[in-house]
């Protein structure tokens, strides 16, 4: 996973896993058994609509009460928290910047470009960056992720979290938290290395898009479609969504085969059915349930479909920073 250096702490001790979406807030705890990643601990708790609106807190009383619920449902005693800021929340920036600039010239650079893109008052906005690697495109550069986002997005998950005696030492990026569970998920297998893979990811008012690409994420969409309705013109309309995503996503890869598309969060089996038909492509929802290892006496309950926790796992898997 990628090493950021701010607002993107390292686990020094293990982390719960923290979700705040939309449709509703998870807690989830990890341990290593053996070779294996073992779900520990688990809770969920729904959210009234319009808790949450466009990434942003609005019922804080309320959301605070579920996570309460969610923590005391799981059992978990863990109170170090990772959570995540919505895409919506943050600014990314592929940055191709000398391959033997110091840790103190790429800084500077980031913090300049940053300044560019949010022209606002320095201290509103927090900015990190992780090396993703070599150049993509020029030989001797290096490729860094710039992420930016207004401090006051961060403190509102951070004071969240602290409500309830949480100790918020990570905030993570829902398609990085996302990526790394499915990478934990499904192995080599599942992310082969050149293929381009798709994933549909649906919250209670929101679609996104992702496709990745030799395990990193190569592009995303926002989608505007929903299915909170579950009607046959929503499905549809998200289906044809989801490819002009692919599509798009074509004009900055270059032309790329899609391998398989993943489903996560609250989907369905018609729509799994007709994305598979209108992309001609091998279409499945993902269940940490069955990938993972799971204690005796935990389970996902039947109040929500079972790949709603995957950016709670991802979150979780923080603990396993090296």
């Amino acid at each position: 996973m990628l090493s950021f250096r701010r607002w993107w702490d390292r686990a020094k001790t293990p982390v719960l896993g923290v979700d705040v979406s939309m449709s509703g807030v998870r807690v989830m705890e990890l341990t290593s058994s053996g070779r294996h990643v073992q779900i520990a601990h688990y809770g969920y708790c729904s959210l009234p609509t319009g808790a949450i609106r466009d990434g942003g807190i609005v019922m804080r009383d309320e959301i605070c009460d579920a996570l309460r619920d969610a923590l005391r449902a799981s059992g978990s005693r863990l109170r170090a928290a990772a959570l995540a800021l919505p895409a919506s929340a943050v600014i990314k920036k592929i940055l191709s910047l000398p391959a033997q600039s110091s840790e103190d010239e790429l800084e500077l650079q980031v913090e300049a470009e940053a300044m560019a893109l949010l022209p606002v008052a320095r201290d509103e906005i927090a900015v990190d960056f992780a090396v993703m690697g070599p150049g993509s495109h020029q030989p001797d550069a290096v490729d860094v992720m710039l992420v930016a986002a207004r401090q006051e997005k961060i403190n509102e998950r951070a004071e969240l979290a602290a409500a309830i005696g949480l100790k918020p030492q990570i905030i993570d990026l829902e398609s990085q938290a996302l990526l790394t569970a499915m990478g934990v998920m499904l192995g080599s297998d599942g992310l082969p290395p050149d293929q381009l893979v798709g994933v549909l990811h649906i919250d209670a008012e929101h679609a996104h898009a992702y496709f990745i690409q030799d395990e990193s994420l190569a592009f995303e969409r926002q989608l505007s479609s929903t299915l909170t309705r579950r009607e046959s013109n929503s499905i549809e309309s998200i289906c044809q969504e989801f490819i002009r995503a692919f599509q798009l996503s074509q004009t900055t890869l270059g032309s790329s085969t899609l391998h398989h598309v993943y489903l996560l969060g609250n989907v369905s089996a018609e729509l799994q059915n007709t994305l598979a038909q209108r992309m001609a492509v091998s279409t499945s929802a993902l269940n940490p349930w069955q990938t993972l290892s799971v204690s005796t006496g935990v389970g996902s309950g039947h109040h929500e479909h079972p790949s709603a926790c995957t950016l709670a796992c991802g979150l979780a898997l923080r603990s396993f920073d090296p």
